[in-house]
């Protein structure tokens, strides 16, 4: 489809930018001490006011009650820059690739292709010296090379977060995205619900952290349905090069059609190795 091959060539464009990407261009990290540096790479897994130029890797694992499951490999990129000594913009993109193994229900099949699209844009402040806010938009495109692998929807999200460092193995970062659909495709429900996160950030000695997340999702369309599930993830970053692994395990805590949900994600930062 139009669409695909449009997004496709800027996904390549895009990637192609980031290869011959210099470190010069993102001056975030420089005169920052390293064990500092490390630890923002620890919290920006779950810290959105953390903006810091990087490509992953995203392997997301969902089983569900009727025996089907869904492998998800998302490959991410973000840029960011300096607009001022407390202020830094960044653009993301994330392409999923999706295979679904059909389950018990009827009429369901195989299904494997190009997801949707997504592309943001954000700006994050430093309020002080253990206190962060940001903002963004992120559109979803109806680009999947399936229609069943597809929302189906144009799809505006609006994101910010909070964060504060309570000490310096702490942080909280609690955040929000309400997610609406701005048109959808013909036999497709709109899309209108709020999600909320609220995770803790704990740093561990060598270079290790454990985060706790509980989340909240309020769908608008369903009757302002509400479900709540929580999330465990253990995060690694290397030296000297900087590399990130990540391990996640999620579970709703409501009657879900889902029984759980696990990532890998591996995180590369476009900034120098590290002496």
């Amino acid at each position: 489809m139009d669409v695909l091959r449009r997004v496709t060539a800027a996904t390549a464009i895009c990637v192609a930018a980031s290869a011959f990407a210099t470190t010069d261009d993102n001056e975030s990290d420089v005169g920052v001490p390293d064990e500092v540096v490390v630890a923002n790479e620890l919290r920006a897994l779950d810290d959105p006011t953390i903006l810091k130029r990087r490509m992953w890797l995203d392997s997301e694992y969902n089983a569900y009650h009727d025996g089907s499951d869904d492998l998800v490999e998302t490959f991410g990129w973000l840029w960011a820059w300096r607009l001022a000594a407390d202020q830094d913009w960044a653009v993301r993109i994330k392409l999923p690739v999706q295979f679904h193994d059909a389950g018990d229900a009827p009429g369901d099949s195989n299904e494997q292709g190009v997801g949707d699209l997504k592309i943001a844009v954000g700006t994050a402040w430093r309020f002080g010296e253990r206190t962060r806010g940001g903002v963004g938009l992120e559109l979803r495109l109806p680009s999947a090379s399936d229609d069943a692998l597809s929302n189906n929807a144009w799809q505006l999200q609006q994101f910010g977060s909070f964060a504060w460092n309570a000490a310096d193995w702490l942080t909280l970062s609690p955040s929000y995205e309400y997610n609406n659909s701005t048109a959808v495709e013909s036999g497709t429900s709109p899309k209108n619900y709020l999600e909320l996160y609220f995770p803790v950030v704990l740093l561990l000695p060598d270079r290790w952290a454990v985060t706790p997340r509980f989340e909240l999702k309020i769908d608008f369309a369903n009757h302002d349905d509400t479900t709540h599930s929580g999330k465990l993830t253990i995060a690694k970053q290397f030296d000297p090069l900087p590399l990130g692994l990540a391990l996640s395990f999620k579970e709703a805590f409501d009657s879900s059609a889902k029984r759980y949900q696990a990532n890998f994600i591996a995180t590369y930062y476009l900034t120098k190795p590290r002496p």
